[in-house]
């Protein structure tokens, strides 16, 4: 399975930012988005991930508004200008949308994948990798 990451994973990683770092509404919105990660993994049937439009939406608008809070932070930090974050929106909405689509469509692999200075390795068939977290 291929390491998928969702735009705020992303971003923190580029930004070496922890979900402390951030104002306590992302925070819980960080937590909420993983306990719906956490439900769909649960129901995922010999490592087929299955979602609901409704399931698919929800971790979407959960992980735009966790990205709007980094880019807050970051704008107020002044890490970055406004247009800097303007831009970066718009490539975190198509790498989100790609990112939701493919959740479905993955499937265990039974090689060992490096990216970005990230190793997936592979899972059983009852785990799956979500980001940089296995589920099981």
């Amino acid at each position: 399975m291929s390491n998928l990451e969702l735009p705020h994973e992303s971003l923190m990683r580029r930004y070496n930012l922890s979900i402390e770092d951030l104002p306590a509404k992302p925070r819980k919105l960080k937590t909420d988005l993983d306990r719906t990660i956490q439900m769909v993994v649960n129901k995922s049937r010999n490592g087929q991930i299955q979602m609901t439009a409704n399931t698919q939406s929800k971790i979407e608008t959960y992980d735009r508004y966790i990205c709007d809070g980094i880019f807050e932070y970051l704008e107020d930090e002044e890490v970055i200008t406004e247009s800097q974050s303007d831009s970066m929106e718009s490539q975190m909405d198509s790498k989100r949308s790609q990112t939701i689509n493919n959740f479905g469509s993955t499937s265990n692999t039974n090689t060992s994948t490096k990216t970005n200075n990230t190793t997936t390795t592979p899972v059983s068939n009852n785990d799956a990798k979500i980001g940089f977290w296995t589920w099981e």
